[in-house]
Formats: C-alpha cells, structure tokens, sequence
C-alpha cells in the first residue's frame, strides 16, 4: 500500500510541476527500437553535440535491458511550453531520496542545462539525462500503447505533448 501511496505522490508532484497527466506503468511494456536514434542522427541539429545525445547516450539494445530491470514507472505528459526533464530529474531525486535507490528519470530532446555540452566532462551531472528517444525509446509507439494522446505536427506553433518517463523500481 505504501508503493501505491508513493505511487500518488510522484504523479501528483509531476502534475505541480507542470504535468498535464501521468500514467503508472510497467517500464518492461516501454518501446525500443534501432530506427529511433536515426531520427536524432538524421533530422536533428544535436546529434553528436551533446553527451545525452547519440552517438554518446545508451544503445536501444542497452535501454532495453535497463528497462527490463524496472517493474514500475509514471509516464507524464507535458503540454504547452513545460519541458519534462527538469521536473523527471526532480521527482527523480524525491524518489531516491524516498529509498526508491534505482529512481531515473528521462524527459525529451536535448539537454539544456548548458548552453554548449564540453563532450568530456558534463558540468551537471546530477541533472542532465538524455531524452527517451536519444536512448531509442519509441515515444509515440509507447504513449499509444498507454492511451495518450501525440501525434506529429504540422504546422509551427501547433500545440504539441511531450512526455518524461520516471523509472523507479
């Protein structure tokens, strides 16, 4: 009962900070796949720029096993101009410090904590993590599978959804 409580208390903590909605999850049902990280290599003005970004961040094949060590997660969707990195980190960290020692959390796109990433040493450890499509989580094939709404836009200022994924047991 207490898990579940957790459970509670991170989704609604992900909803102050900005979550628009969360589902609770089974990590194991998550989505990878190899054609992802083309996206990034091939469409993004990223890749290789950032250590969170491909070709420095984890392969679909070691995402996969990562995920098939979780049992449990929160899935947030993010709406308007709230990004969810920052507030997955947060939560993240409440969780671990709660004795959930495995807590991780992903948001989406590059990170931004600095404004250019050194390639060697990252500046911010504790915070900056790479997006769930940089580690080739298929993000739109997951979010469908959990009944959330995405879809791609068409037009430059349509609104958009985003999602961070907190993995905690």
């Amino acid at each position: 009962m207490a898990e579940q409580d957790d459970l509670r208390r991170y989704a609604e903590r992900l909803l102050g900070l900005g979550a628009a909605e969360t589902r609770v999850i089974d990590p194991r049902a998550v989505i990878t796949a190899e054609w992802v990280r083309w996206k990034c290599q091939y469409g993004c003005s990223c890749y290789g720029q950032r250590l969170t970004c491909p070709p420095h961040s984890p392969t679909p094949e070691r995402t996969r096993a990562v995920l098939d060590s979780y049992s449990m997660g929160i899935l947030a969707r993010f709406a308007g101009e709230v990004r969810p990195s920052r507030p997955m980190v947060a939560v993240e960290q409440e969780a671990f410090l709660d004795g959930y020692y495995k807590a991780f959390g992903l948001g989406e796109g590059p990170c931004r904590w600095c404004e250019e990433c050194t390639l060697e040493n990252c500046l911010h450890p504790t915070q900056a993590r790479p997006s769930m499509e940089a580690c080739g989580i298929d993000v739109f094939g997951t979010v469908q599978y959990y009944g959330l709404p995405i879809h791609t836009l068409r037009e430059e200022g349509e609104p958009r959804n985003l999602y961070g994924l907190l993995l905690l047991r």
